[in-house]
């Protein structure tokens, strides 16, 4: 396949759009699928809600939208003789007419929607009455000449989305405005899926995304690519509820990248698989929902058993590793338990012996205070009878 550098003299032109033009994608990546292809007002919900833009939207009702900080962009409904192959100079006034000209044309911002969301926010009282925003809880415009500024946005313009995918996965995947683990995972599955569509096979399709994005490293693109698809599994064909899944899709990252949890759900190393098939198998996917309801909860009842997500490496991956320990996991879903178990029993014995010995030891700082006391007394005489229960039992 010959490469080609889709950037090299094909700069894109710059021009100021009303508010009004612009639409927030409804596949934007950083979206979950179930808002994808929603109204503008349900992604504007979606933004308000769970995207956290008061920070954006104070800066902007005190100093207006930075010209320095353009939006990105690709036309809707251009007119049929429209002239994309001329320079960017003839371009860029080509759509400062179109723009002028004809208020229907509308513009998808593929890069700042955040931002977006804020200033239609910040501009129409009639969103933020509809979101039932009360006045004390979102920011609001004094400034006649800020509320002026808002009404045109310096945008960069797109030809389409096949035309913006590099410069997103550079900026978002490599660069220094990653995305979120959930986000990332995502686009870059559906930029290899793009390229499948071409005709070419998956690993050729691997390397060319991570051609376009400037990720030397061999692993990350497929490995991301693979935690994708197995969240496609749980999404749609255990029907579990992912949302915490997206909100610390991270931490399938961790877990997966253990030997003995991809073996849990019999899933090989990123250097084996192949995705010509599902990659959890049917008499698999039940130990997927178990991984997951451990990791996260279900959404249904039961909680995350890993409070700590430190603990999928320190204490799930050797339970995973032990038949034993695995095994009690299962049946009572007590992590530090099984844990304990994970070394065999010889290793429960030991960890078991080891801690009552550290807990007797730390009794002793306190102990001189209570001479004579019956109630210690009595405790002092049933742990002599335990530890000479357990002597006898391994003499």
């Amino acid at each position: 396949m010959t490469n080609k550098i889709s950037q090299i003299s094909h700069k894109k032109p710059q021009i100021d759009i009303p508010l009004g033009n612009l639409e927030l994608d409804n596949k934007n990546p950083r979206l979950a699928d179930k808002h994808h292809g929603g109204s503008q007002f349900d992604i504007l919900k979606v933004l308000y809600e769970e995207f956290d833009l008061d920070e954006i939207a104070y800066s902007m009702a005190e100093n207006g939208y930075f010209d320095e900080e353009p939006i990105v962009v690709i036309p809707q409904n251009l007119p049929k003789d429209f002239e994309w192959d001329v320079d960017v100079t003839s371009l860029k006034t080509s759509f400062e007419q179109l723009v002028v000209s004809n208020k229907d044309i509308k513009f998808i911002v593929v890069e700042g929607n955040r931002r977006i969301a804020s200033a239609k926010l910040l501009s129409n009282k009639g969103f933020r009455d509809k979101l039932k925003i009360e006045n004390n809880d979102f920011p609001k415009i004094k400034n006649a000449e800020v509320k002026n500024d808002l009404k045109n946005i310096p945008s960069i313009v797109y030809r389409d989305r096949k035309d913006v995918s590099p410069y997103l996965g550079v900026r978002h995947i490599t660069g220094i405005l990653r995305w979120e683990s959930y986000a990332k995972a995502r686009y870059i599955s559906s930029r290899i899926e793009e390229e499948t569509k071409k005709g070419i096979g998956i690993e050729e399709s691997i390397r060319e995304v991570q051609r376009k994005v400037g990720d030397n490293r061999t692993d990350i693109i497929k490995k991301q690519y693979m935690f994708y698809k197995i969240f496609e599994q749980a999404q749609d064909e255990l029907g579990f509820d992912v949302s915490e899944v997206i909100n610390r899709f991270s931490l399938i990252t961790v877990a997966l990248n253990s030997p003995s949890i991809r073996d849990f759900i019999g899933v090989p190393s990123y250097k084996e698989v192949t995705f010509n098939r599902p990659l959890v198998s049917k008499t698999k996917l039940k130990n997927l929902e178990i991984l997951l309801t451990w990791i996260f909860g279900n959404g249904k009842g039961k909680d995350p058993i890993l409070t700590d997500s430190r603990k999928i490496t320190s204490h799930l991956a050797p339970i995973l590793s032990d038949k034993a320990a695995t095994e009690y996991l299962l049946t009572y879903s007590n992590l530090e338990e099984a844990y304990e178990r994970s070394g065999g029993d010889k290793e429960f014995v030991k960890k078991k012996i080891n801690s009552a010995k550290r807990a007797v030891t730390s009794a002793l700082q306190a102990a001189y205070k209570y001479k004579k006391d019956k109630e210690i007394l009595a405790l002092l005489e049933e742990l002599t009878m335990a530890v000479e229960e357990l002597k006898n039992s391994v003499s």
